[in-house]
């Protein structure tokens, strides 16, 4: 008990109907594969469209357990350390690198270099850089997903995330005013390429601090409607609004969003 109240302190937990779950927030990827709605090389939303937007993927929760954020989330780091792990046996007790080779790691390592450009973070391999790790990204098979050994996370809320039979992603608040501090992305290695690769992405892009689904606009990364391999113009400016300089982990909700409507006008004036 005294560790595991360690883990509580140290990591950030909420106490929700008697249960206890992470303080960030946790989302399932579902695949449906319906066709877009829209094009993804057409016309740019208006603000409003794009403000609203984000808004629901950066304070809304889709998991009924969690309720709404009413601050700011998103690493507060220049550099995040990455675990690249598998994890093949219920009888292992830790997760095994895997090689940098792998091509599920290779699809992990596109993503990133892609969401640096975006956001300015840097994103090293743990083990190359002798670090500790801040995202560990775990490949399983799909009747290992509630199996995977993640510290003071529960075997109901592993069931609860892993139904859908996708992946997940569990971020853990510990940093200064609210900032991340460490983050799990979990995928099932029993899919298609195509949608590991997709998958790889969507939960990637949402641990950044953006947890929420949404459809309002599509073609995105943020619909489970879509299975994007690559974001949309109206997801990056939805990244880079989170990371831009003048955003900041704790920011309250009015703060957040009177400055975000600022930069994604700038932004759109920029394109035009």
């Amino acid at each position: 008990m005294r560790q595991f109240m360690q883990l509580i302190e140290r990591w950030g937990f909420l106490t929700l109907r008697g249960a206890l779950f992470p303080a960030l927030l946790l989302v399932v990827a579902c695949f449906p594969g319906t066709v877009p709605t829209a094009r993804a090389d057409g016309p740019l939303p208006p603000v409003d469209d794009l403000v609203k937007a984000f808004e629901t993927v950066a304070f809304g929760s889709e998991t009924k357990a969690l309720a709404a954020r009413t601050t700011l989330l998103r690493w507060d780091t220049d550099e995040i350390a990455v675990n690249m792990t598998q994890f093949k046996s219920e009888g292992e007790r830790e997760l095994k690198p895997v090689p940098a080779q792998d091509f599920w790691a290779k699809y992990a390592w596109n993503h990133l270099r892609t969401l640096e450009n975006l956001t300015g973070l840097t994103f090293v391999d743990s083990i190359a850089a002798k670090k500790r790790p801040r995202l560990t990204i775990v490949f399983t098979p799909r009747d290992l997903l509630t199996k995977v050994p993640i510290p003071g996370v529960s075997a109901k809320l592993q069931q609860e995330l892993s139904a859908p039979g996708g992946c997940y992603f569990l971020s853990f608040v510990g940093g200064r005013m609210g900032a991340l501090d460490r983050a799990f992305v979990v995928v099932n290695t029993d899919r298609d390429g195509f949608l590991i690769d997709h998958c790889l992405l969507e939960e990637l892009t949402q641990s950044l601090g953006l947890p929420n689904d949404t459809d309002f606009l599509r073609p995105s990364i943020f619909s489970d409607h879509d299975t994007l391999r690559k974001l949309s113009p109206t997801d990056e400016i939805l990244i880079r609004t989170l990371y831009h300089k003048r955003m900041f982990a704790g920011m309250t909700r009015k703060a957040a969003m009177t400055m975000a409507r600022l930069l994604i006008a700038q932004q759109l004036a920029a394109k035009r």
